[in-house]
């Protein structure tokens, strides 16, 4: 018996209960078979002859006393010993050998724990997003029994899918009839506010609330108190606020001196009763206030006529089901409700219904509705499923490569008695470190990624909008997917080599020949998935950016370049009409007056932010079918506006100095509501007045349509009143400059603070900036589009590069009998090129169907562009073909340069 057989014999007896010892004499034996089996080739003992004789070396070593062994320890182990004293140390070896298996192959675990680290990345940076936005619960008791009550249109009006809010006296009729719920509360959107305090003054957040609102979300204050009932019962009677806990933090380091503090909100003082507790952002969850006043006080703080004014829906209201109530039972409460107010109210409430829906409704009633958002959240998750897949077939086309490569190990363990699942056992084990790597690496990624994320985020809200947070929820998905990914990376490679035979894996040519070969293909089926996937990514970021691109092409109806606006609120310093309305005049002309100053005018708010809630009465009609009343959206504007914005008239005229009070109130409208209600007759002349409004004004003008709330939405009605004839506060000021309107921002705010330092200046654009605004979510989902596109094709080049140079290593003594009988270098290099390539093709093809099938599904998120836009998939099939043909041009290269002797001699 030769020396290192009787060592390891010697070794392996007394080893037996060390499962790290037993590994590294698995190895080391491995290791000796297989030299004894090329002694053996060397002396011209021909291959069968000499793998016959390892074998039977190996057998009358100890095939049958292993086995002996083994049969006699477990007679002595005591049954509790199989869970505690058998399976936790070899569990506890597995782990060590898998370890000690990755540091022998540095680079191959750095590139395996890399892709997985940027495919486990992307897919928690995506979660945590969504996280944040669609699956983190408001701070409330019990939020499954809140409930959202909206007025809508009739069945058969624009406004049946709508959600309107409700005036304050409807929504206090609703609170007192009702029966469905245990309380109602209501809130208005969130308003600009000017904080003064000692470090200057500053813009804030603040939204109105009824007194019932903390009460029916069942929250506790973080400090002091929240509203009284008796504050809400008189208008103009609390001037009491509620702090959002960020803010606190932020503006007041969390002092517990702020219960009691007045505050000067558009210099009205204001008294600090309580902070509202931690992570409270209202109702919607995603965008919260900085602070909370009492809905007694919207009449002084920003709504005109807020309390009184039937016709001026403000409020969102909600409740708290009662027990054994559901959203049906409640709706079909409320519905006669609004039947009594269209009965008692029919100048306002004509045509309205009462509607009932879900709490969650509400966290996406500014972000175009849940659908937008979700299905969009919905693309990216499965962009970057797509992208864990292609990581994770890298890692499994290595791990079958290292399976190859160690296939005398593996035969020699299932010859001396190892069962298929021991050995499946310790290379899941492997797989799992490997996951394990990667899964902290991508908790790493995914932490940069959702900061690069945010930073998209305008400054100007950022501190008020839910941040994305690594929560425990996140770090359950990301342990859930690296767990996932072992069985997509590492179940085929260990199946597939727990089948190796030990009579095959110590023939040379094993590693050569048909086995390698079906090994090869099995990796090639991976790689044609890695290439189709990509090929969807690419497909998916080129349709989004030529979208975005041609975004910026649709004409709003106004022109934005050399726009540039901003806001003053001459309430917030306390003016009142007159004085007001002199600032206006006075602004107009001082600004006017600046250098580069082409056309200035006033307007009551800015592109993109205005809501169809007012609908108007035609006199003289009266009105046969309810749907015949339409939601318009409402512009008030100083003279010279349409020439500002470049909006075209389209019949009578625009407004001028003599439309001012005292004169025939005039109104413009456009195409859209001058089609609705005068399809036959021209609309200069009529008169309309809008619901609840006593006023009835003179149609002097038609406009052509423009957008109001998005690029590219459906025609809207609009109605645009002259401001001299409408006075209104929080008018912006739109400058049409002759150069770049960016250099003009300074001397406009230089002129306004000249008038009155007092004045605070707010929401400072350009054009540009405004459309950038309106595509921030699209802009954002394009760009994570675009890297994980260009992630998806950078793991699969890799992929393809990795399957290649395999390929050639493993078709050496091919490569050189073919040198050896004459083929050319450029006849191999077509070789490897044409197989490379036709995988790609094929992955190429498979991809260009399921774009197409994608782009049809995006098409409703597409701007103006065909879901089977020639370009982007032209663009995403040429950089596919351009970085495969490298990845495969490198390895085929090599085999060219392959020794013909040397090949020959080594197989």
């Amino acid at each position: 018996m030769p020396d290192w057989k009787r060592e390891i014999e010697r070794r392996l007896a007394g080893a037996r209960m060390n499962p790290a010892a037993e590994h590294e004499l698995i190895e080391e034996l491995a290791q000796h078979l297989e030299d004894r089996y090329r002694e053996m080739l060397s002396d011209n003992l021909d291959e069968a002859a000499a793998s016959a004789a390892v074998l039977e070396e190996l057998r009358d070593m100890d095939a049958k006393q292993w086995r002996q062994r083994r049969g006699k320890r477990r007679e002595l182990e005591p049954v509790g010993m199989v869970a505690s004293g058998r399976l936790m140390p070899d569990l506890a070896g597995d782990i060590r050998y898998g370890w000690r298996m990755m540091l022998r192959t540095p680079v191959l675990t750095l590139f395996a724990a890399l892709s997985l680290a940027l495919g486990i990345g992307a897919n928690t940076t995506v979660f945590t997003i969504i996280n944040s936005l669609l699956l983190h619960p408001i701070v409330a008791a019990d939020p499954s029994r809140l409930a959202m009550v909206y007025e809508t249109g009739v069945r058969d009006s624009r406004e049946a899918n709508s959600k309107l809010p409700l005036s304050y006296a409807n929504f206090e009729d609703y609170t007192d009839s009702q029966q469905c719920f245990r309380g109602m509360a209501g809130f208005t959107p969130p308003q600009i506010f000017t904080l003064e305090n000692q470090g200057g003054a500053e813009n804030v957040f603040g939204e109105f609330v009824t007194a019932q609102y903390v009460d029916v979300l069942g929250i506790a204050p973080a400090a002091g108190r929240f509203f009284l009932p008796q504050e809400d019962r008189t208008p103009g009677s609390a001037p009491v606020v509620v702090m959002s806990y960020a803010a606190w933090k932020t503006r007041f380091g969390g002092s517990p001196e702020i219960i009691g503090r007045t505050l000067e909100l558009n210099h009205l003082p204001y008294t600090v009763v309580g902070v509202a507790p931690r992570g409270f952002l209202g109702v919607s969850a995603l965008f919260g206030p900085d602070v909370w006043l009492p809905a007694t006080m919207a009449e002084r703080g920003a709504f005109t006529g807020a309390l009184s004014d039937r016709g001026k829906p403000l409020f969102r209201a909600f409740g708290r089901l009662k027990p054994g109530f559901t959203i049906q039972r409640a709706e079909a409460g409320m519905k006669p409700i609004a039947a009594a107010l269209e009965r008692q109210y029919p100048e306002t409430n004509q045509g309205r219904v009462a509607a009932v829906r879900p709490l969650g409704d509400e966290l996406f009633s500014s972000g175009g509705g849940a659908g937008g958002l979700a299905f969009g959240s919905a693309v990216l998750l499965t962009i970057v499923l797509l992208v864990l897949g292609i990581a994770c077939s890298n890692v499994a086309n290595l791990l079958l490569a290292r399976a190859v490569s160690r296939r005398t190990e593996i035969a020699l363990r299932l010859a001396i008695g190892a069962n298929r699942a021991r050995l499946i056992r310790q290379m899941l084990t492997e797989s799992v470190l490997l996951s394990l790597l990667g899964c902290a690496g991508g908790l790493a990624v995914g932490y940069a990624g959702c900061r690069f994320v945010w930073s998209f985020v305008p400054a100007n809200v950022a501190r008020n909008m839910i941040a994305p947070r690594l929560d425990a929820t996140v770090l359950f998905f990301a342990l859930l997917v690296s767990l996932l990914s072992v069985f997509l990376f590492g179940l085929a490679p260990a199946l597939r080599a727990s089948k190796t035979d030990l009579a095959a894996a110590l023939k040379e040519e094993s590693r050569s020949s048909d086995r390698g070969r079906r090994a090869v293909s099995f990796a090639n089926i991976l790689l044609i998935a890695q290439v189709a996937f990509s090929m969807l990514c690419l497909i998916t970021a080129a349709l989004f950016f030529r979208s975005i691109q041609h975004a910026y092409a649709i004409s709003p109806g106004f022109q934005t370049t050399r726009l540039a606006l901003l806001l003053v609120d001459p309430r917030q310093a306390g003016y009142d009409q007159t004085r007001a309305e002199e600032f206006y005049r006075e602004a107009r002309r001082r600004v006017g007056g600046l250098p580069g100053v082409a056309l200035v005018s006033w307007a009551s708010g800015p592109p993109f932010w205005h809501s169809a809630s007012r609908t108007i009465e035609i006199e003289g009609s009266e009105q046969r079918k309810r749907s015949d009343r339409i939601a318009t959206v409402t512009f008030t504007v100083d003279t010279d506006y349409f020439t500002t914005m470049a909006i075209p008239t389209v019949a009578g005229r625009v407004f001028n100095e003599n439309d001012r009070e005292g004169t025939v109130p005039a109104a413009i409208v456009n195409q859209t509501l001058a089609k609705h209600y005068w399809p036959r007759s021209e609309p200069l002349g009529h008169r309309f007045r809008f619901s609840g409004d006593a006023t009835w004004r003179e149609v002097v003008g038609v406009v052509k349509n423009a957008n109001y709330n998005t690029l590219g939405e459906e025609p809207q009605a609009c109605v645009y009143v002259p401001l001299r004839q409408n006075f209104s506060y929080g008018m912006y000021l739109y400058v049409r400059s002759q150069e770049d309107p960016a250099r003009l921002l300074p001397a406009m705010e230089r002129e306004i603070r000249g008038m009155d330092a007092s004045l605070e200046i707010g929401d400072v654009r350009t054009g540009s900036t405004l459309i950038q605004a309106v595509l921030w979510g699209p802009m954002v989902g394009v760009a994570l589009l675009g890297v994980f596109g260009s992630l998806a094709l950078t793991l699969a080049s890799v992929g393809l590069y990795g399957v290649m140079a395999y390929s050639v290593s493993q078709r050496r003594r091919e490569m050189g009998l073919r040198a050896a009988l004459g083929a050319a270098p450029s006849v191999v290099l077509r070789l490897i090129m044409r197989e490379g390539m036709t995988l790609v093709c094929y992955g190429i093809g498979a991809g260009m169907a399921a774009g197409l099938l994608a782009g049809r599904l995006l098409s409703r998120m597409l701007f103006g562009i065909s879901p089977a836009d020639p370009i982007s998939l032209a663009a995403a099939a040429g950089a596919l073909l351009v970085v495969a043909f490298l990845a495969c041009y490198v390895p085929a290269r090599s085999a060219t340069r392959i020794d013909p002797m040397r090949a020959l001699r080594e197989g």
